[in-house]
């Protein structure tokens, strides 16, 4: 099985879970996986979606969403495969092709419903090009900021005290969910 491990990571947050994905592919052994980390000089171009069996895609949560540099690389890319004519109507499905959706979240004022969209915005470009998501997983991370503002988000939010997160915990479920996946 060919896998890519798509990710942007402003703060930090995000590369944690994807390193762990990696690690654990890498773990089960007979399996390819290919890890990119999305940056804003990152070229659609490059790679082709459809050249993988199974895909992880993530990012971290801001005002909802991933930030705007994978905003912009979804749009990109979803315009190349629409180009390209790989997006057909109803979006039917390509036998074993699957994804997973995550992203990384502080949610200090509403919680976990701050960050359900993102992954949920992921999902979409796979699901135009006929991947099957079978999950979106919701990682607890803290706030990296130097302004004291936001790093006082991590101990009074609505998510409790998340300082540190996502730690050994939280990759431990990460690294379960991934065997999981793959093993079905």
């Amino acid at each position: 099985m060919k896998i890519l491990n798509l990710y942007c990571s402003i703060t930090g947050n995000t590369k944690k879970v994807a390193l762990q994905i990696e690690k654990t592919v890498k773990s089960l052994g007979m399996m390819e996986v290919t890890t990119i980390e999305v940056t804003k000089d990152s070229d659609p171009n490059a790679f082709d979606l459809l050249d993988f069996d199974f895909i992880f895609m993530g990012s971290g949560v801001y005002t909802w969403l991933p930030p705007q540099v994978m905003i912009d690389f979804c749009r990109a890319m979803l315009k190349k495969h629409v180009d390209r004519g790989d997006v057909k109507s109803c979006a039917p499905r390509i036998d074993k092709k699957r994804a997973v959706t995550y992203s990384t979240f502080g949610g200090p004022h509403t919680g976990v419903n701050e960050a359900i969209f993102a992954p949920k915005f992921l999902g979409q470009l796979l699901d135009h090009l006929g991947f099957e998501i079978i999950a979106e997983w919701l990682i607890e991370g803290q706030f990296n900021s130097k302004n004291e503002f936001y790093r006082r988000f991590n101990t009074e939010g609505r998510m409790g005290n998340i300082t540190g997160r996502p730690d050994e915990n939280d990759l431990q479920r990460v690294a379960n969910w991934v065997t999981g996946v793959l093993k079905v």
